[in-house]
């Protein structure tokens, strides 16, 4: 009886792709950190000298960004064949909302699984996904996905569905959206197709 109860609620947590060393390193900033402090030392007192000193901070901020994205060129790669092995799944990376919950305003940042006919939620990052799965059954697209706010997924979309828990909103990538809609609802987007 008691296995009953629970059954919906036993639902095996996702498993999206766990991010690499180099990912976890990366997105820790603290090379970023290195780069701005050394940068500074070893640079900006030279240049000052030369140059004076705003013109010296502002080739010292040209540095730390040319800097930034050569120490991130390694890492797109890796981020875009996690992604790719994650799509393959089903699952994707996404920020969710509940328009009548309690957390109404908020998002949650975590993974979603599109299954034909369901749709499933974890709260969380990769490699440490946390709280139960939220599972959505018979999720139906309310329109045409929108830009998503930049502080829910910059670059992404929203999606509102209707499903037999309600309203749930969900940003995520074009990309993801597309495969929410192809894999889950079982058609496509138009609208984001080209961004």
């Amino acid at each position: 009886m008691r296995e009953q109860g629970r059954a919906p609620l036993n639902e095996p947590d996702l498993t999206p792709t766990p991010r690499s060393r180099v990912e976890k390193f990366y997105d820790s900033n603290l090379v970023n950190f290195l780069a701005i402090a050394l940068l500074m030392q070893l640079v900006l007192g030279p240049l000052t000298d030369a140059f004076g000193y705003w013109p010296a901070v502002g080739i010292g901020v040209v540095l730390i960004l040319v800097v930034t994205v050569i120490i991130s060129l390694p890492v797109i790669p890796l981020r875009k064949r996690r992604v790719a092995r994650d799509a393959e799944q089903g699952t994707f990376e996404c920020a969710h909302r509940e328009p009548g919950s309690a957390l109404k305003g908020r998002w949650a940042g975590g993974y979603a699984k599109a299954e034909p006919g369901r749709l499933l939620f974890q709260s969380g990052a990769a490699g440490s996904l946390s709280g139960r799965v939220e599972v959505y059954d018979g999720p139906i697209l309310a329109g045409e996905p929108v830009k998503a706010p930049w502080s829910a997924f910059p670059r992404g979309r929203v999606a509102t569905l209707e499903t037999d828990k309600g309203t749930v909103e969900i940003a995520a990538s074009p990309a993801s959206i597309d495969l929410l809609v192809g894999r889950c609802l079982g058609g496509t987007t138009e609208e984001n197709g080209g961004a």
